[in-house]
């Protein structure tokens, strides 16, 4: 987890052009985002594709973070209103000529940041995970599910969950805690030892 201050100052060089110092400062939340791209519209290879765009748009625009919030919590904004354009986009796509397709894909590779892409055997491996976990947290007790949710759909941090429940800090860590053991429980039983969880 990164300090405030830590934050502060890969903000800083972030905002002067250091490409390397926002991927530092989004590494820890890129796949949050695109574990709620992926639940927004149930494809891995569009959900990679928002990441993307969510990344390039927040480091295009980092000067409109102003700092009222958290960062975390401005780039889920991003992702968000990437998500839901996305949406809207496919709704009304139009069939591609062949340069705009051209056009697109040379203006994304100019612009795209160095942040490695999943292999496409791990893609399939975490799509096949992903259903095992929305079906471990379905299964969850409510107390559980609604922190984990908040946790890992939502993007609060442990702060935010206390302000949005009441909890204290202490019991939302316990639940937290809790809930990733059940659900690494149901999983390692459907999946065996071991398995992974994104929560």
């Amino acid at each position: 987890m990164i300090t405030k201050a830590q934050e502060s100052k890969l903000l800083d060089c972030a905002r002067q052009g250091d490409e390397l110092a926002f991927a530092q400062l989004v590494a820890p939340l890129r796949d949050r985002i695109y574990w709620r791209a992926v639940k927004a519209v149930r494809d891995l290879d569009q959900a990679e594709d928002i990441t993307q765009e969510t990344l390039l748009r927040g480091f295009t625009r980092l000067e409109t973070f102003r700092g009222d919030s958290r960062f975390s919590s401005w780039l889920y904004m991003v992702a968000s209103n990437c998500i839901r354009m996305h949406l809207r986009k496919r709704k009304r796509r139009p069939a591609l000529r062949l340069q705009d397709c051209v056009r697109e894909t040379e203006l994304h590779s100019r612009h795209s940041l160095e942040i490695p892409k999943k292999l496409p055997d791990e893609m399939a491996i975490e799509k096949e995970m992903f259903m095992g976990i929305e079906q471990a947290m379905s299964q969850l007790p409510p107390q559980y599910g609604n922190i984990l949710r908040l946790w890992v759909e939502d993007g609060m941090d442990l702060k935010d969950i206390h302000d949005e429940c009441g909890l204290s800090i202490a019991a939302i860590k316990s639940r937290l805690h809790r809930a990733r053991k059940k659900m690494k429980d149901s999983l390692e039983a459907e999946y065996g030892s071991g398995a992974l969880i994104a929560a």
